[in-house]
Order: C-alpha cells, then sequence, then structure tokens
C-alpha cells in the first residue's frame, strides 16, 4: 500500500522524501556510532567514578573501626595474598560467598591494574576499581550488563525516532512538496504554451519566493516574445512587399521589352529601370546579410584613434545636397577632440541618423549635429525638428523586424546601428517630443 501511495507522488515531492530518509538515516546513525563510542565511554566513566567513591567510603569504615558487612556493595579487601569479601553481597550467606570466591579463583587480583574489566570462571564479565591502603588492596566490583542493558535501549529509542519519524513526517513531505511543486507543474504548463505560440497563457502564481520572481520572469518573456512574433510577421510582410514591387517593375519592364511593345529609344530608359530595381533587391539583401553577421559577431572592429569634429564635418558634406532639396540647414557643433572606436562604423552610426533627420524633418527647418564632453566621454547626438516619433514605439525603433509607417524601406538601418554600437559596448538612445524634436545619440570614450 504505502509502494502503490509514493508511485503517485510527482518526482520533486519523491525526491524530497528520499532526501529526507537519507538525511534521517545518516543522523540516527551518528547517533548509534555516538552512543557506542562516547556515551558508552561516558557511562563507564561514571560507573568507575562510583566504583571508586565506593571504595573510598569502604575505607573509611574500616578505618573507622566498623563493620563493612553491612554495606550493599561487591567488594573484595586483598591482603597479604588472602582475599576476603566486604559488604553483605545482597544477603547472601557464607557459603555463597565461598561459592562467588570460588568462581573468582582465576583472577590474579595483586596484578590487577587500578581500574579495569574481568571475567570469573563462569565467563561472567565484571568492571572493577581497587584502592590500595595500608590494610589492602579494596576490589569494588560489578556485572558490566547494565552497559549492554544501557546501548540496546539507546538503539531501541533511536529505531523508534526513526521510525516515528518516518510515519510522521512523510505525509507532511508529501503535502508540502505537493505545494511547492504545484506552481512549478503551473510553470511547466506555462512554457508548454509560449512554446506551441499561446503567449496570452495565465500566469497566476503568489508565493512570494523565487517561483513567482520567475513567473513575473516567464510572463515577461512571454510578452516580450509575442512582442518579437508579431514583429517577426510584420518584418516577413514587409520583406514581400519591398521585394515584390523591384520584382514586378523588372518583370513588367522585361516582358515589354521582349514583346516589341516599347521602341528602341525607350528600351535605354527600361533596361535603366530595370537595373535600378535590381540595385534596390541587392540592398536589401546584403542588408539583411550584413545584419545577420553583426547580429552573429562575424563582423570584427578595427579601433582607432580619430577625430569626431571630422567624421561630422563628413556627414555633414555627405548629405547637404539632399539637406538643400527640402530647404533643410544642417548645423554642425562639435568639440576638436579624438574618440577611440572603428571610424567607418560610427561614420555608418552617423549617416543613418543623420539620413532618418532629414527624412523626417519638416521644410526649412534645421539639423544638428552634435560632440561634446561628459565627463570622460564624448556624447554624440544628431538633433531633427521633425514629427518626432510616438512615445510606444521609442522601444521598437532599434528593432531590426520594426518599420515606420512613414519611413519606407525595411526598416534595418537603426537595428544596424544598434548591432554597430553594441559591438563597440557604447550606451546609446533616443529621445522624442512628437511634432517638435528627435534626438538619437551615443557616448564614446575620449582617445
Amino acid at each position: 500500500m504505502l509502494i502503490k501511495k509514493i508511485m503517485i507522488f510527482d518526482k520533486i515531492t519523491w525526491k524530497l522524501i528520499k532526501y529526507f530518509i537519507t538525511m534521517i538515516s545518516i543522523v540516527i546513525l551518528i547517533c548509534f556510532i555516538g552512543s557506542s563510542i562516547f556515551l558508552s565511554k561516558f557511562y563507564i566513566s561514571n560507573k568507575y567514578d562510583n566504583l571508586k567513591a565506593t571504595s573510598k567510603n569502604i575505607y573509611e569504615v574500616i578505618k573507622g573501626g566498623q563493620s563493612p558487612n553491612n554495606l550493599s556493595v561487591n567488594a573484595l579487601l586483598v591482603a597479604n595474598d588472602n582475599v576476603s569479601f566486604l559488604g553483605n553481597t545482597d544477603g547472601q550467606g557464607g557459603g555463597k560467598r565461598m561459592g562467588m570466591l570460588n568462581n573468582l579463583s582465576n583472577v590474579n587480583f595483586a596484578s590487577l591494574e587500578s581500574k579495569g574489566k574481568f571475567t570469573n570462571r563462569l565467563g561472567e564479565s565484571f568492571i572493577y576499581y581497587k584502592l590500595s591502603t595500608e590494610i589492602g588492596d579494596i576490589i569494588t566490583f560489578e556485572s558490566d550488563q547494565d552497559i549492554s542493558y544501557y546501548l540496546q535501549v539507546i538503539y531501541i529509542v533511536l529505531i523508534v525516532i526513526f521510525l516515528l519519524a518516518l510515519i510522521i513526517c512523510i505525509p507532511f513531505i508529501s503535502y508540502f512538496g505537493k505545494k511547492f511543486t504545484h506552481p512549478i507543474l503551473q510553470l511547466k504548463k506555462a512554457s508548454q504554451e509560449i512554446s506551441m505560440g499561446n503567449f496570452s497563457f495565465p500566469i497566476s502564481i503568489s508565493t512570494g519566493d523565487e517561483i513567482e520572481e520567475l513567473s513575473h520572469c516567464l510572463s515577461s518573456m512571454a510578452i516580450n516574445l509575442q512582442r518579437r512574433h508579431k514583429l517577426q510577421r510584420d518584418f516577413i510582410a514587409n520583406v514581400s512587399h519591398d521585394f515584390k514591387t523591384p520584382l514586378s517593375v523588372i518583370r513588367s519592364y522585361s516582358e515589354a521589352i521582349k514583346d516589341g511593345l516599347i521602341k528602341d529609344s525607350e528600351a535605354k530608359e527600361y533596361s535603366e529601370e530595370i537595373i535600378k530595381e535590381v540595385d534596390r533587391l541587392n540592398n536589401l539583401v546584403i542588408g539583411i546579410m550584413e545584419l545577420s553577421k553583426l547580429q552573429g559577431g562575424e563582423l570584427k572592429l578595427n579601433n582607432q584613434h580619430f577625430n569626431i569634429q571630422n567624421s561630422l564635418k563628413e556627414c555633414v558634406e555627405r548629405f547637404s545636397a539632399v539637406a538643400k532639396n527640402k530647404n533643410i540647414t544642417l548645423i554642425l557643433d562639435s568639440e576638436n577632440i579624438e574618440v577611440f572606436g572603428d571610424e567607418a562604423y560610427i561614420l555608418r552610426v552617423l549617416y543613418n541618423f543623420t539620413d532618418n533627420a532629414i527624412k523626417f524633418s519638416k521644410p526649412n527647418s534645421k539639423v544638428y549635429l552634435k560632440a561634446y564632453s561628459v565627463d570622460s566621454h564624448i556624447k554624440v547626438s544628431v538633433i531633427d525638428e521633425g514629427i518626432g516619433i510616438e512615445k510606444e514605439m521609442l522601444d521598437n525603433v532599434w528593432n531590426r523586424y520594426y518599420k515606420h509607417a512613414k519611413s519606407g524601406g525595411m526598416g534595418m538601418g537603426l537595428a544596424i546601428c544598434s548591432e554597430i554600437l553594441k559591438l563597440h559596448n557604447l550606451p546609446f538612445g533616443v529621445e522624442s517630443t512628437l511634432n517638435e524634436k528627435t534626438e538619437f545619440f551615443f557616448t564614446i570614450p575620449k582617445a
């Protein structure tokens, strides 16, 4: 019946029971060894002390001129090779005393040490104490069976304690084990649901310990996975759309050329459009591959000292024509200072920040490119006076699956920037006020 009940325990409860049985068994074993070695020695030592006290008492009685035969003790007086009984030996007569002396005839009392054990002719074992006096050696002794009985009682008590511990504690362990494993089973069920795509599976655990913290972490993971799952679907949709449009253009123009529906003078123009769409597809593929390499840590940095002001100047020159077409003024505000990093990759980040700033800026506005000291670092910022970014969108702008509705493209530019800055171990971020300004920034150590 007990085995049948154990089989229905869950794995953790069964482990707890095994650990408890192992622990209590070790404790009982230590108690057995301790009682056999230390308690028995203590008990015997106490017996010797009592025999010693009895011997001294007998000596005082004899020295006081009184008879020791009235004392209820087992004692011998050894004097001049004569051995005689002292005490009344529990009321035994003289014949009985002679019989006891005869049983002890095998013992050489003169050679006995001050204390120890001896065995009579019948194989009975005694412990003794010998007190040497001027009247002879007073030897008090008693059977050592009490010691065996004492240890047997201790062993029985320990076995009873062990059995009672098993009988009483196993139900409690079973109860608390199930109470402990119930939230774990909930987490197991929740993780299975999440793995199958059910990110909204409810997780309600209130244990006030690390298991509850784990449930919060699992809930947070489910929310993040749900967000990433949605972003991934959006990414696939965006990729499909961005690939479909140029492919449709390429097919249409190619069919028109093949069927001879265009004039020879227009064939060159159609061919140029096909090349543009092919380049666009190629750039999309390159962007995806580069992002994957950055996230996989395959690209290595070429860190060196470079002037951040020169990099911002190069960025201004690169986008001056684009900004002029939208009547946007690029303003450079930078310290002339050396920093440490991969100049080519940092410049790519600045290009992307500036391109986005111009893209989302209002006509006749300004874009600021700044670099200034903050403690031992340089804060590099690109600030525009554009449409801004909604608060709920700020956390997603660095995600490779995210695409702003007004941005066009696949939304991989900022994802690549974030991977570059992570590769440099540089803090970065974005701050925005809707319809007022947006600031993309990072900090880089001084040279």
